[in-house]
C-alpha cells in the first residue's frame, strides 16, 4: 500500500465533504487568530527593545525630587560618557488675560543625547527639522499650548519672574514617546531660564533627572559604580523602565485581545475534534474493507493522518495570509496605544501560527483517528461488530496537552488561561453530567410518551454517547459565543462607564491653609458643588517596624528606602474612590495613631495589619499602627494617597491642601483669576488625559472586535459541527422509519424535539457559566466590578436554542429528500 498516493487520491476525492471543510475552516480561523495577535505583539515588543533609549532620553540616568549631584556628571565625563541634565514640572503660562497649565521641561545644552527632537521654525510646520536645546531666553511650545494662549512664534509669554520669546513649535521629543498620558502640553526651555526665573522655590513639584548616554560597556561599568552612590530619593533610570511604560500602557489592549484569540483557538480545536470523530466514524468500513485486503494498520492510520496533515498546509497558508491582513487592521485600530514606528513582522510568528495549525491538527484532530486501531476486518460481514472502538489513554493525554499548550501560548498569561480553561472545562463536565443524567431520566419516562415527542426522545437515549457529545460541544459553543458577543462588549462598556462625564478634570495644587476659604469660595463661584480640599504633606519613611524600609515588590529598584520621602494625608472618614480590603477605619474623633495604607503601597513594602510606620514629619519623628488596608480606583482621577494617617494624631504637621474637581469643557479659563489672585496655587487641567483615555478605550474596543470576530466565527462553526455530529445516524433511523410508514410531519416533529431539547439544556448550562466566567474575569484580572447582563445573555440562550432548531429543521428536509433505500444502503 502507497500511503502517500492513498492519501493524496483520498483527499481529492473526500475534500468537499462536510467533515473535511469543517477541518479547514477551523484550521484557518485558529491560525489566522494567532498569527494576528502574536504578529502584533511581537512587532511591538521589537519597537520597545529597539527605541527604549529614545523613551527614557539616553542609555542610563538618575530622577529624583531633587537635583541628582554634580559629580554623577563629573564621573560620567570622566569615564567617556555624555550626559544632560532636565527638570519637569507643571506651571500656569500667560499671556495677555489667556492662561494656561503647562509641563515645563527645563533642559541643558547637552540634550537630547538619543532621538531626535523635531521643531518647526514656522507656524505651517513645513520648516521642521532636528534642533538642539532652545537657546537661553527662547522656548519650543507644543500647538496646543500656542493655541490655548493665542500666541505664535516670535511672541512672548509670561515664564515666572520675567518672560521667553516663543522660537519654535515643538513637534516630537525623543524622551517624551512613552508617555501616553500627557499631563499637560509640553513647554521646552533651557535649563538656566527656570533657575534664573525662580521656579524652583521650596516646595515646588519638580522631577530632576540625569541622563547619561555612550559605549554599551562604560554605561554598564558606569551603572555598577553608581548604583551604590544612589540614597533612598534617587532612583535608577534603565531602559526597562521605558519598556515597561509602554507595555503598561499595552497591558489591558493585550488581555482583551488575547481573551478573544485564546477562545477563538479552543473554539477551533473543539470544531476539529467534532469535525474530525465524524470523518472517524464515517471511515469504519473502508478501515474494515482496507484490512481485508491485507493493508497494515499503521500504515492505514499513517494515511488518514497523512490526509489530514496534506489538507493542513493550504489550511495554515490560507490563516497565515488572513491573520496578516487581520494585523494590519489591529495596528489601524489600536493607533497610539502602541509605539508609532513598528518593525517590519517578522518570521517567529507567522511560524508560530503554523505551528499552532498543526496543534491543532494533531491535538484535536488525531485522537478520533486513533479510535480507528481496533477496527477488525469482520466489520465488512457484521456491521454491528465492533462499530465503535473505544478511546484510548493516549488520546486524552493529547488532547489535554494540546489545550493547555495553546490556552498558554494564545495568551501568555498562566492566570487568564487557568479561568478560562477551568471554567470551560467545569462546564464541559457539568454538560456531560447533566446529559447522562437527562438521559437516564428519559429513558424512565419514554414509555409514557407518544408521537413526535417519544420518537424524538427515544434517538437521544439510542444514541446516548453522541448525543452527550453533542451537548458538551454545544454548551462550549454557545457559552464562548457569550462570552464574546454579551460578556467582552459588557467588560469594555464597564471600562468606558469608569469615566463618567463628571469625572474630575482639574487639580488644585499647593494650596495654603490660610487661603483654604477665599479658594473655596471661588470654587462654588465657578459652579463646583462641593469642593473638598484635602491635606498634603510630605514626609520622610524612616523605617518599617523599627528597620528600615525596603521594597519586597521592587517597582524601580530594590534596596534601602529609609529617608525616603513619602506623600500622606489624613481624614476622619473613610475615602470616596476607595475600598476597604482588610482591618478597620477609625472613627471620627480617635486620637489613636493608626494608618491606613493602600494594598499596592503596601504590597511594594511588605506592610500588614499590626506593622508600625515611623515618619518625620516636619522636625519631629511620629509612629503610626497600621489598622486597614484599602484598594484605592486610581482611574477615578479623583485625590487618592497611599498612605493615610488619624487627624486626631497627627498634630500641627506643616502641609499645604489639595483638590479635584470638575469644571464644564472650556471651563479653565474661568481659574485665571484665581491662578493671578493665588500665585503659588498650580491648576492642573486633565482634560487632555480623559479624552487619551477614552480613545484608548474605543481604540482597543475596535481591535478587540475585529479579534472577536475570528471567535464567533469559530463558535458558530462547533455549533454546526456538534449539530452536525448524528447527522448520518439520523439519516439511516429516518430512512427506517419512513420505511415502516412514518410520515414526514412525525419526522420532523421527533427531530425538532430532539434538537429543543438537545439546545435548552446547552442554553441553560451556558448562560450560567457565561454569567460566571465573566464575573470571575472581570474581578480577578480586568479589576472591573461586571454584574451578569442577564436580558442579554437570556437573548442569546434564546436564539441559540433557535439555532438548533433551525440546524435539526434544515437537516431533516435534506434527509427527507434522500430515498430510503439509498440510506439504508450507505449505512
Amino acid at each position: 500500500m502507497n500511503v502517500l498516493r492513498h492519501a493524496a487520491r483520498s483527499l481529492r476525492r473526500e475534500f468537499l465533504a462536510g467533515d473535511l471543510l469543517t477541518v479547514v475552516a477551523a484550521l484557518v480561523l485558529g491560525v489566522a487568530a494567532m498569527t494576528a495577535v502574536g504578529t502584533l505583539v511581537d512587532r511591538v515588543n521589537l519597537a520597545l527593545a529597539s527605541s527604549a533609549a529614545e523613551v527614557i532620553g539616553g542609555d542610563l540616568g538618575v530622577r529624583g525630587r531633587e537635583d541628582p549631584p554634580e559629580h554623577f556628571a563629573e564621573e560620567a565625563r570622566r569615564r567617556g560618557l555624555r550626559s544632560a541634565r532636565i527638570v519637569a514640572f507643571p506651571s500656569v503660562l500667560f499671556h495677555g488675560e489667556a492662561s494656561q497649565m503647562a509641563t515645563v521641561k527645563g533642559v541643558d545644552d547637552g540634550y537630547p543625547l538619543r532621538g531626535e527632537l523635531r521643531v518647526a521654525r514656522d507656524a505651517t510646520g513645513l520648516d521642521a527639522g532636528p534642533a538642539g536645546a532652545p537657546a537661553r531666553g527662547e522656548a519650543y511650545a507644543d500647538p496646543r499650548l500656542l493655541d490655548a494662549l493665542g500666541v505664535s512664534i516670535g511672541d512672548d509669554v509670561e515664564f515666572g519672574s520675567g518672560t521667553l520669546r516663543i522660537a519654535g513649535v515643538l513637534l516630537a521629543e525623543p524622551d517624551a514617546s512613552g508617555e501616553l498620558l500627557q499631563m499637560a502640553p509640553p513647554l521646552l526651555v533651557h535649563r538656566d531660564d527656570v533657575d534664573s526665573h525662580g521656579l524652583l522655590g521650596p516646595g515646588s513639584r519638580a522631577s530632576f533627572r540625569l541622563m547619561f548616554a555612550g559605549d554599551a560597556d562604560r554605561i554598564a561599568e558606569f551603572g555598577d559604580w553608581l548604583r551604590p552612590q544612589l540614597d533612598g530619593a534617587t532612583r535608577l533610570v534603565t531602559l526597562e523602565d521605558a519598556r515597561r511604560g509602554l507595555r503598561d500602557s499595552f497591558d489591558r489592549a493585550g488581555r482583551f485581545l488575547a481573551l478573544s484569540a485564546l477562545l477563538a483557538v479552543l473554539l477551533a480545536g473543539v470544531a476539529t475534534a467534532l469535525a474530525a470523530n465524524r470523518f472517524a466514524l464515517r471511515r469504519i468500513d473502508t478501515v474494515a474493507v482496507l484490512r481485508c485486503l491485507g493493508a497494515r494498520q499503521r500504515d492505514i492510520l499513517a494515511a488518514l493522518a497523512l490526509q489530514l496533515l496534506l489538507l493542513a498546509i493550504p489550511a495554515c497558508v490560507l490563516g497565515i495570509g488572513v491573520g496578516m491582513l487581520a494585523q494590519l487592521a489591529l495596528v489601524e485600530a489600536l493607533g497610539g496605544l502602541i509605539p508609532g514606528r513598528l518593525p517590519l513582522p517578522q518570521a517567529t510568528p507567522v511560524l508560530s501560527g503554523a505551528g499552532i495549525g498543526l496543534l491543532l491538527l494533531l491535538g484535536f484532530g488525531l485522537p478520533p483517528l486513533l479510535r480507528l486501531r481496533g477496527v477488525p476486518p469482520m466489520r465488512v460481514l457484521n456491521r454491528s461488530f465492533a462499530a465503535l472502538p473505544p478511546v484510548s489513554l493516549l488520546a486524552y493525554v493529547a488532547a489535554l496537552a494540546a489545550t493547555l499548550a495553546l490556552a498558554v501560548y494564545a495568551t501568555g498569561d498562566l492566570r487568564l488561561a487557568l479561568w478560562v480553561l477551568g471554567g470551560l472545562g467545569v462546564l464541559a463536565l457539568l454538560a456531560a453530567v447533566a446529559g447522562a443524567s437527562l438521559l437516564w431520566l428519559l429513558r424512565r419516562v419514554q414509555g409514557r410518551l407518544r408521537g413526535p415527542w417519544k420518537l424524538g426522545l427515544a434517538a437521544l437515549t439510542r444514541r446516548r454517547g453522541l448525543a452527550v457529545v453533542q451537548l458538551v460541544g454545544l454548551s462550549l459553543s454557545l457559552c464562548a459565543l457569550l462570552l464574546l458577543a454579551v460578556i467582552g462588549p459588557g467588560l469594555l462598556g464597564q471600562w468606558r462607564d469608569r469615566l463618567p462625564p463628571d469625572t474630575p478634570n482639574h487639580f488644585l495644587l499647593n494650596v495654603q491653609r490660610d487661603q483654604a476659604e477665599a479658594v473655596t469660595a471661588a470654587l462654588r463661584g465657578l459652579g463646583v458643588a462641593d469642593p473638598d480640599l484635602q491635606p498634603f504633606a510630605t514626609g520622610r519613611l524612616v523605617a518599617i517596624n523599627g528597620q528600615a524600609p525596603k521594597q519586597v515588590q521592587a517597582g524601580d529598584e530594590a534596596g534601602d528606602d529609609s529617608n525616603r520621602p513619602v506623600n500622606f494625608s489624613w481624614r476622619s472618614s473613610f475615602p470616596p474612590a476607595n475600598a476597604l480590603v482588610a482591618g478597620r477605619f477609625w472613627e471620627p474623633g480617635s486620637r489613636e495613631a493608626e494608618a491606613s495604607v493602600e494594598e499596592g503601597w503596601a504590597r511594594r513594602y511588605g506592610v500588614g495589619l499590626g506593622d508600625t510606620l515611623t515618619l518625620r514629619l516636619g522636625e519631629e519623628e511620629r509612629s503610626f499602627t497600621v489598622t486597614s488596608l484599602r484598594k484605592a480606583d486610581w482611574d477615578s482621577f479623583r485625590v487618592n494617597f497611599f498612605l493615610l494617617l488619624n487627624p486626631g494624631a497627627v498634630g500641627d504637621a506643616p502641609h499645604g491642601l489639595i483638590s479635584s474637581f470638575h469644571l464644564p469643557s472650556g471651563g479653565t479659563s474661568a481659574l485665571a483669576p484665581l491662578s493671578r489672585e493665588f500665585a503659588n496655587v498650580s491648576v492642573l487641567e486633565i482634560e487632555a488625559i480623559l479624552q487619551r483615555v477614552r480613545e484608548v478605550i474605543e481604540r482597543v474596543s475596535q481591535a478587540v472586535q475585529l479579534v472577536m470576530g475570528f471567535s464567533l466565527v469559530a463558535g458558530v462553526l462547533v455549533l454546526l459541527a456538534a449539530l452536525q455530529a448524528t447527522a448520518a445516524e439520523r439519516r439511516y433511523d429516518s430512512a427506517v422509519l419512513r420505511t415502516l410508514g412514518a410520515r414526514h410531519g412525525q419526522l420532523r416533529g421527533a427531530v425538532l424535539v430532539e434538537f429543543g431539547a438537545l439546545g435548552l439544556l446547552a442554553a441553560v448550562l451556558a448562560v450560567g457559566a457565561a454569567a460566571v466566567i465573566g464575573t470571575l474575569l472581570s474581578r480577578q484580572l480586568f479589576e472591573l466590578a461586571l454584574s451578569p447582563p442577564w436580558p442579554a445573555l437570556l437573548g442569546g440562550g434564546a436564539l441559540g436554542v433557535a439555532l438548533s432548531l433551525l440546524a435539526g429543521w434544515t437537516g431533516t428536509r435534506r434527509i427527507l429528500r434522500t430515498p430510503p433505500a439509498l440510506a439504508l444502503r450507505q449505512g
